[in-house]
């Protein structure tokens, strides 16, 4: 085994040097999809082991012991099937402590029949079994399950979500600047929404009611999942010779930005820290105290 080789059994692009939690994360994806306890393949046994000794030279390479320090003591066999499952999804959520409900529940599931894992997950809750598809979907390979199966649980969900409603929205730039209000009414029910938020999900009489905020853009403006806004720009050298500063509007809104900052390149891209929309705040919908970047993306040319 050489560097080169176990960054190709672990598909890992050959480089330098790899943070410990890379080599393990891929280590525990590859070591579920080929353990023979679940892979039929005749090679099967052979590929994990090949996976498990890359694992081991790039640990050492990185002058670490291959014990897995993330893990709570067991009396699980490290080699087990079940073990490696236990790692991989441990990792895969470590980072909400509220995810420990979705990794119980794949857990168990990984563990049924087909049949036995549907009626399973069709005792769900919606937002639960949105939450364990999301995963299924990315996962489902290492997890050992097909994609008639992920097909499947999708239509679980949709005989969930079949009397929710939803309603679409389409504000313009300036309603996200100026943190405008719509007043919403649904079965007499009024509903206030910041159109700055993607999505909002409200209770309309015991079904939910999803409000999709699609803002309308010009072809050179995209916002992105956090709210930054990228905004695709052009000029030639001429159109910035001598001018102290540059204005770009983005609705109503004026963005400055100085060309004597700029550097002889074709393209590059200027962060305009905090001069965006407000950023969503899941814990307050209505927070408007932070907001976030906007990126001008400038092309230059002659």
């Amino acid at each position: 085994m050489n560097y080169k080789l176990a960054c190709q059994v672990l598909e890992l692009e050959e480089k330098p040097d790899y943070e410990d939690n890379e080599i393990k994360k891929q280590y525990r994806m590859l070591a579920l999809m080929y353990h023979p306890d679940k892979n039929p393949s005749s090679d099967a046994a052979t590929k994990f082991q090949e996976i498990h000794a890359a694992y081991e030279f790039l640990m050492k390479h990185n002058d670490q012991d291959t014990y897995d320090s993330d893990e709570e003591k067991t009396t699980i066999p490290k080699d087990s099937y079940r073990w490696v499952l236990f790692s991989f999804l441990k990792n895969v959520l470590k980072t909400d402590t509220g995810n420990y409900l979705f990794y119980t529940i794949l857990e168990k599931i990984s563990g049924l029949c087909e049949k036995n894992a549907l009626e399973t997950l069709e005792k769900l809750d919606k937002k639960v079994l949105l939450k364990i598809h999301e995963l299924l979907r990315k996962y489902k390979d290492a997890l050992h399950f097909g994609q008639d199966f992920v097909e499947k649980v999708e239509e679980l969900i949709k005989c969930k979500v079949a009397k929710d409603e939803c309603i679409i929205l389409n504000p313009i730039l300036d309603d996200l600047f100026e943190n405008n209000l719509y007043k919403l009414t649904v079965n007499g029910q009024i509903y206030i929404v910041p159109l700055w938020h993607n999505e909002l999900v409200y209770d309309n009489s015991g079904c939910e009611l999803c409000v999709k905020c699609n803002p309308m853009l010009p072809e050179n403006i995209e916002i992105d999942r956090d709210n930054n806004i990228h905004v695709q720009l052009k000029y030639t050298i001429g159109d910035l010779w001598e001018r102290e500063e540059v204005n770009v509007n983005v609705g109503r809104k004026t963005l400055v930005f100085y060309p004597k900052l700029l550097k002889m390149k074709k393209t590059q891209t200027i962060v305009l820290k905090d001069q965006g929309i407000s950023r969503i705040n899941t814990s307050d919908i209505y927070d408007v105290s932070r907001r976030s970047d906007v990126y001008l993306y400038l092309t230059l040319g002659i």
